[in-house]
Parts: structure tokens; C-alpha cells; sequence
């Protein structure tokens, strides 16, 4: 089931108002739109073991965000969740998805959240995994800050250790995590290439969520979108309880915690993910095509 780079394809750059994004597409043409949002220093990659199980019934939309995998830097400034919300929103509308069912790891599962409190009569359904607008065990604002200060950010990327980004990389993910050949590596060329743009969006989508964590709460609270959680149980970023929290603000939301798993779900367990979320779409309901 694992795909290859290559397997994206090249994409498309689109041209939005605020930043140029590349967009992958697979599936079928007249099927209901499945988008997929990826995390901070990863890229559409990171679900090169998820999108594939969905082709046959569904358009799927996977996307670099800004300054991410393809993407170039955006041309303007102050990344936040609006900021961001509108990106997809003008993204929607530019491949004529009147609603699709959202999917969004790690920063994009906050991000992916901001847009249903925000833009739900677009959203058929939600998934959300590791999405840390809610709650996080470790901060890592530091190094956001690093990597996005407008002197030093570019250079601090180049030159990042290896070692160092192997190890945070790996302390992220569940103890019996073995990346395949290459996973690294990919990831940490990206860094070095283009660590800085990225910082610079998701350091200013991750302030949005506020100090104490509440900035979302209340937009959040009562959304009645069909929503699946999927969190790992030695998740030391983001704690199984943020999930539970999101889990009492929907009001339809049911909550998935995998064992031995850590922040990647979609990378530590991607069979696991591949079957929680085609039984939740199964469970509420058939899909609709859109225009």
C-alpha cells in the first residue's frame, strides 16, 4: 500500500490571493471531495499511505501548504487561523468543492477544525488527528521561533544538525516506530531547503490557538459536522486528552486512540488510520458528489 513520491504526481500551482499552493489530485473526477491538510515540516507526503485507499470512490485532494513540499513562500505575512481558513476556503472555490470531507494532521488538524467552527456549511465531514488547537504536552515555540526569525530563520535551517532532527523526529513518533528507507531524510532536506517559510506560517497559525488553548472553544463549541478523532496513546505532543476535549466541545464526535502510537498517525499506523477512516465514512452515510 505504500506510495512512492512520485506516486503524487507533480501537481499544480495554484495562484490564490495570498500565497501559491500545489495541489495533487487522484481519484475520480465526479466523485465527492475528499481534502487532506498535512502538519508543520512535513508536506501532501506524509499521506503517501492513506489517500490511495480512498481513490476509488472518491476525488481526493491532497495540498502543500504554503512554503510547504512545493509550495513556494507566500507573498504575504501573519499566517493565522483566519489567514488560513481563508486560503482554503479560496482553494475550494477555485476547484469548485462546495463541501468536501476534511482530513488534517498535526497543524492541519487544527487547522482543519479552525475551517468547520468557521466555514461548517462546507464541510460534510471532519477528521481530525493529532490536532493540537486544544491542548499540548510540549511546546516546541522555540524552535517555531528559530526557524521564523527574519534574520537568522534560513540560516538556522541550513544549518540544522541531522542528528539532532532525527531525534526530535523520532522522540515524536511511538516507541516501535521503524520510518521506512529514505522518510527521514526527505524530511530533513525539506528543513534545510525551506524550514524558515514554513516556521513563518506555522508559527503564526499556532499563536492562534491562544495561551490557554481557547481561541477554538468556543467557535467550536456545538459544531454538528460528523467528526472522527484519531489520537496516539504515547502521543508526547499532543496528550490523548486534547482529544477528548474536542470530543466534549462536538456534538457529534467520536474519538479513536491508538496504541502505540505517537504525533504521526497517519505515518506510525497508516493501516490503522486507512480503516478508522473508511468505517467512519461508511457509518454516517453515503457520500455526494458535488457540482
Amino acid at each position: 500500500m505504500t506510495a512512492t513520491a512520485q506516486e503524487l504526481g507533480a501537481g499544480r500551482l495554484l495562484d490564490l490571493t495570498d500565497a501559491q499552493v500545489c495541489v495533487y489530485e487522484a481519484g475520480r473526477r465526479d466523485g465527492p471531495p475528499l481534502v487532506f491538510l498535512h502538519g508543520f515540516l512535513t508536506s501532501a507526503f506524509t499521506w503517501r499511505d492513506i489517500y490511495r485507499e480512498f481513490t476509488d470512490e472518491y476525488r481526493v485532494i491532497l495540498l502543500d501548504l504554503p512554503g510547504s513540499g512545493a509550495s513556494p513562500a507566500p507573498r504575504v505575512t501573519g499566517w493565522n487561523a483566519e489567514r488560513c481558513v481563508r486560503l482554503v476556503d479560496e482553494l475550494f472555490d477555485e476547484l469548485h468543492i462546495d463541501k468536501a470531507v476534511l482530513v488534517g494532521s498535526q497543524m492541519g488538524g487544527s487547522l482543519a477544525a479552525w475551517f468547520a467552527a468557521l466555514r461548517g456549511e462546507r464541510v460534510d465531514r471532519l477528521v481530525l488527528m493529532a490536532a493540537g488547537a486544544l491542548g499540548e504536552a510540549e511546546a516546541n515555540l522555540t524552535l517555531y521561533r528559530l526557524l521564523a526569525h527574519r534574520w537568522l530563520g534560513a540560516a538556522v535551517a541550513r544549518i540544522f544538525p541531522r542528528r539532532v532532527f532525527e531525534q526530535r523526529w523520532l522522540a515524536a513518533h511511538g516507541p516501535g516506530y521503524r520510518p521506512a528507507p529514505g522518510v527521514v531524510d526527505r524530511y530533513f532536506r525539506q528543513l534545510r531547503r525551506q524550514g524558515a517559510r514554513m516556521a513563518r506560517v506555522g508559527l503564526d497559525l499556532r499563536l492562534s490557538y491562544g495561551e490557554s488553548f481557547d481561541a477554538l472553544a468556543g467557535p467550536i463549541g456545538g459544531l454538528r459536522v460528523p467528526t472522527l478523532l484519531i489520537f496516539g496513546q504515547e502521543d508526547r505532543l499532543v496528550p490523548v486528552s486534547t482529544g477528548r476535549r474536542f470530543a466534549s466541545l462536538l456534538a457529534d464526535a467520536t474519538l479513536v486512540v491508538l496504541p502505540g502510537c505517537g504525533d504521526f498517525p497517519q505515518e506510525e499506523k497508516p493501516g490503522e488510520v486507512r480503516q478508522a477512516i473508511a468505517g467512519f465514512l461508511g457509518r454516517t452515510g453515503p457520500p455526494r458528489a458535488d457540482r
